[in-house]
């Protein structure tokens, strides 16, 4: 089978008034016969209709797509405005300065014995942070990241301890690092979820989610920490499945992302029926 090519459309200059290769020749413009002419000059136009045709068939291949996703969607008021938050939510950088009481917070819930150590400290890195302070780890992920696992310590805060000192499972001598697979996981969720652009989601994933913003009750008022505290369990589960370790991090999370694809492809109506989905 041969190579298809895809044609090359080059810029118009100010010489390329006329096409460059003529479709008639030169003696029939010439021709003193006014009728053939005229048939000429109508081939040539009807010729030119066609390839613009063309080109606005191919332009419409791509926008038709999506403004008849937009023009078809309707989103309601409760998901505007839980979008509309969540991306606010995850605009704001961390700062050490003004996010200096939540880092606190954190150190609470994963040292709950132990009294918080203003800057850096080695025992921080028992947590699963890369150095002596998080603060560069959350400069990289965003505030959202930090908040996101203060809501998984506070809302489930066995499952927060199980899986931030790996408590349950046959588990490997170098583990996944807890706080950064943490920063990673809310990245990974804004990215897969079409959270970073404007107006509604245009991935399927995200077309998924936004369903679950339209749910009135207060689970569903934090979907977005809550995805984030069913799938740091599904990070974990398949770790175990898989028998890992810190080296096939990569591989671990891509297994994740394409679990969670599919359970969000088979549009659940709430949070519980997406972890249903998830963990079966």
């Amino acid at each position: 089978m041969g190579i298809l090519r895809k044609r090359k459309i080059s810029p118009m200059t100010e010489d390329d008034n006329v096409m460059s290769e003529r479709l008639l020749g030169p003696d029939e413009y010439d021709s003193d016969d006014e009728p053939r002419a005229k048939r000429c000059r109508l081939t040539v136009f009807q010729q030119t209709l066609s390839y613009l045709s063309y080109i606005v068939g191919k332009v419409a291949e791509y926008i038709l797509p999506v403004s008849w996703h937009f023009g078809s969607s309707k989103v309601t008021e409760l998901q505007r405005r839980r979008l509309g938050d969540l991306r606010g939510r995850l605009g704001v950088k961390y700062d050490q300065d003004t996010h200096g009481g939540e880092l606190k917070r954190l150190w609470g819930l994963a040292f709950p014995d132990l009294p918080f150590v203003e800057g850096k400290t080695k025992q921080w890195q028992e947590m699963g942070w890369q150095g002596d302070h998080p603060s560069s780890d959350f400069r990289g992920g965003g505030f959202a990241a930090l908040e996101n696992l203060i809501y998984f310590g506070e809302s489930k805060p066995l499952a927060f301890q199980r899986l931030c000192f790996k408590l349950q499972g046959k588990r490997s001598d170098w583990e996944y690092p807890f706080g950064a697979a943490g920063v990673n996981i809310t990245f990974t969720l804004a990215k897969l979820l079409d959270l970073k652009g404007d107006g509604a989601p245009a991935t399927g994933p995200g077309r998924a989610f936004l369903k679950l913003l339209d749910v009135g009750d207060a689970e569903h008022e934090k979907a977005f920490e809550e995805v984030f505290c069913m799938t740091f369990e599904l990070l974990d589960k398949i770790w175990l499945e898989e028998n890992a370790d810190y080296m096939q991090f990569p591989i671990v999370m891509k297994q994740w992302e394409e679990t969670l694809t599919k359970a969000l492809l088979k549009r659940p109506s709430s949070l519980a029926q997406l972890e249903e989905f998830l963990m079966k």
